[in-house]
């Protein structure tokens, strides 16, 4: 006998038993199914751990371990040769003695320090993890929920992302803030909430703290918003704390420019691309003495050469002494005029000089982004569901980033760019993820609505 043969008061209270059941085992099951790919996350990242055999020590880590020493009170803590973000994770963390633990420069040696080892996977997992749980409260459809929450996890175990949280660098922490700081904004931009106001505002000061180009890229994405809120009204309901957000970043940049500028840190890649790529070129050699560039044959003789080449000779060699007050007084602004002044060489440099694989993965995606941003336009998506902004300005920001970390330093430019260039498959990874989720959703949509 079917249940609605039954006497009608029985019969549907019969149902709606059945029907909750069925939403309580439906729902269980699905906790299951997640706990499971966490597990799984947690496990592969465990045994991964378990075979690493200590952290890697190489020159720029003794940097960070001394100058991490000193006190917090001191001014040359905030001011110093590397961003004081990392030395304050190095002061939490690190308990290497670099003095007496051997010479990285010879391109490394494991070090046994379990607290900065665990510190950076134990961050990165929480990195990760919180974006996974951002990805997936966002989700539009039970089944773009369950991948949304998957991929983040998965993209963990990518070896450029991975590997660095067994070496004693600054990667492994900027890259965990920028996952956090990329949650953040997703959340911010979906639930328009204060408290997301303030963790993109307090992931934003770590991340732009961590290195100096992700200060850069704070003013570009507050560029972004503000010719956005300019010409468009659909932000009128959050154009104060938009506002705010433009306003604080471009004073994490301040700060980040004031903090270089005590420590010197833009000096020592001054000098490595002045010995990499100008000295070595006679056209650039002229246009630099044009400015006020002081010339002479000792000068000359550092071409080729890199700043720490020959005893540190662009910083301790008596006859340069002219060109080290020029650089101090007027190197940096002078380089800018030349990057400006030379525009072709300005882009198709960095292009050159990356390795081919690399800019073609770059320009590939970045127009197959463009391509989805203009369906998701067509569709109203990005007017419905702001939080794919996030996503997507993360991806096109990542030429300009690229683009900075390239002109800023001749040295490990495949290094210093990896932000820029994990930028582009997380982002888009996360929008085709997005753009399933919100077809299987109107999908879905259509076929409960239709008789």
């Amino acid at each position: 006998m079917a249940l609605n043969e039954l006497h009608p008061k029985t019969g549907a209270g019969l149902l709606r038993k059945v029907r909750d059941l069925r939403t309580v085992l439906r729902s269980d099951s699905r906790l299951v199914l997640y706990g499971f790919i966490y597990m799984c996350f947690l496990l592969g990242h465990m045994i991964v751990l378990k075979n690493v055999d200590g952290i890697w020590i190489y020159g720029d880590s003794c940097v960070y371990y001394n100058q991490s020493r000193a006190p917090l009170a001191d001014s040359s803590f905030w001011g110093a040769a590397r961003p004081p973000i990392i030395l304050l994770f190095y002061k939490l963390f690190g308990g290497h003695d670099c003095e007496t633990g051997g010479d990285a420069s010879g391109g490394g040696f494991h070090a046994d320090d379990a607290g900065l080892l665990l510190g950076q996977t134990i961050f990165s997992l929480a990195a990760f993890s919180f974006l996974a749980l951002a990805c997936a409260r966002t989700a539009r459809s039970e089944k773009g929920r369950l991948f949304l929450f998957a991929f983040p996890l998965l993209f963990s175990f990518v070896p450029e992302v991975a590997e660095w949280n067994f070496m004693a660098l600054s990667e492994s922490l900027s890259v965990s803030l920028f996952v956090v700081f990329t949650g953040a904004w997703i959340l911010f931009l979906s639930t328009r909430r204060l408290p997301w106001l303030a963790g993109v505002a307090m992931a934003a000061l770590f991340w732009g703290g961590a290195r100096d180009t992700n200060a850069y890229v704070l003013v570009m994405i507050a560029g972004i918003a503000a010719i956005f809120m300019l010409v468009s009204n659909k932000l009128s309901a959050v154009r104060i704390p938009m506002a705010a957000l433009c306003i604080w970043f471009i004073g994490i940049f301040t700060l980040s420019n004031f903090s270089a500028e005590a420590g010197g840190r833009w000096i020592f890649p001054f000098y490595n691309v002045m010995g990499q790529r100008i000295l070595p070129v006679p056209e650039h050699v002229s246009w630099f003495s044009s400015h006020g560039m002081p010339i002479d044959s000792e000068l000359l003789t550092r071409s080729g050469k890199w700043a720490s080449d020959d005893g540190w000779a662009f910083f301790n060699e008596p006859r340069l002494e002219q060109f080290r007050v020029w650089t101090h007084d007027h190197g940096k602004i002078a380089y800018v005029k030349f990057l400006i002044s030379h525009f072709s060489y300005s882009v198709t440099a960095p292009v050159l000089g990356f390795s081919d694989n690399r800019v073609h993965l770059l320009l590939i995606d970045n127009g197959l982004t463009i391509c989805l941003a203009f369906v998701l336009w067509r569709r109203r998506w990005l007017h419905r569901f702001p939080h794919l902004a996030a996503p997507l300005v993360m991806v096109l920001l990542s030429i300009p980033h690229a683009w900075l970390a390239w002109h800023g330093d001749a040295m490990e430019t495949v290094r210093h760019s990896l932000i820029a260039f994990l930028q582009v498959p997380l982002g888009f990874g996360l929008l085709l993820v997005y753009a399933a989720d919100l077809i299987l959703h109107e999908g879905y949509g259509t076929a409960t609505r239709s008789p």
